[in-house]
């Protein structure tokens, strides 16, 4: 997790990471918010949304592009 911020907005709160979630390098994950069990965030992503389990998210902001990584075995393909 190279050069990743996992920090707090303006609004008090900071955000909660589950079990097994991969953020990749650069990533922002912001505000209080949480991340769901084996959720998977991309390389300079900006998380402001709270994600489900088993997702990836990319993008600035960040969006939801899969859904149910349950099967994965957590190496980004």
């Amino acid at each position: 997790m190279q050069q990743v911020t996992i920090g707090q907005l303006t609004k008090p709160g900071a955000p909660v990471l589950g079990r097994n979630v991969y953020v990749g390098a650069g990533a922002k994950v912001l505000g209080a918010i949480t991340i769901g069990d084996g959720a998977r965030i991309g390389a300079n992503a900006v998380v402001l949304i709270s994600l489900p389990p088993h997702c990836t998210a990319i993008g600035i902001p960040a969006r939801i592009v899969r859904t149910d990584n349950s099967g994965q075995d957590g190496i980004a393909q």
